[in-house]
């Protein structure tokens, strides 16, 4: 089962356009292209599990599906103003990947990490957040990006179609480096 998601999601991913540059940021082009990955993942997990994950921004604001896996970006949607993209689903806890942008020591930044409810604290919920890669918006790669999210997919699903969350923390807590709370 997983060699086989493994090989559709290479196929998914294959059919991201090139996202240029006209008049906008390299950040904005970053999270058009984050869009894209994720709205295929979003895609993909749906065809494998029949669940639908929820995706923040909503995937209505930031594309249209035409089928064949192929989205198109809206056009519309203003990217200056989203910082993260979500896709992720409650059991019992919420466990989520996020796409972000993000300044450090004034280097533009992206990176793509799990969030997993942990425990509640006052009646709110605690994430803890796994790292899958993390790169400056000059250096940032599609492909690389993929290949880092690739070796957690078939725990992921996992817990999509079991609707247990210990495939995923054990994954996380295993592969993954743990960069808080």
């Amino acid at each position: 089962m997983a060699e086989g998601l493994l090989k559709r999601v290479d196929s998914d991913m294959a059919t991201i356009p090139a996202v240029t540059s006209s008049g906008e940021s390299e950040r904005d082009r970053i999270m058009k292209l984050l869009s894209h990955i994720l709205l295929r993942l979003w895609t993909r997990l749906a065809l494998e599990s029949g669940q639908k994950l929820v995706m923040v921004p909503s995937q209505f604001v930031l594309g249209t599906y035409e089928g064949q896996m192929k989205w198109n970006i809206n056009d519309s949607a203003d990217f200056k103003h989203v910082s993260q993209i979500e896709i992720g689903m409650t059991f019992k806890k919420k466990h989520a990947l996020i796409a972000e942008t993000y300044v450090l020591r004034g280097e533009e930044r992206a990176r793509l990490f799990f969030s997993l409810e942990d425990q509640k604290v006052k009646n709110k919920p605690v994430f803890v957040n796994y790292l899958v890669c993390d790169s400056s918006l000059k250096e940032f790669d599609v492909n690389a990006s993929v290949a880092a999210i690739k070796p957690g997919m078939a725990s992921w699903l996992e817990t999509i179609t079991t609707g247990d969350e210990a495939p995923l923390w054990s994954y996380c807590k295993d592969k993954l480096e743990c960069v808080g709370v």
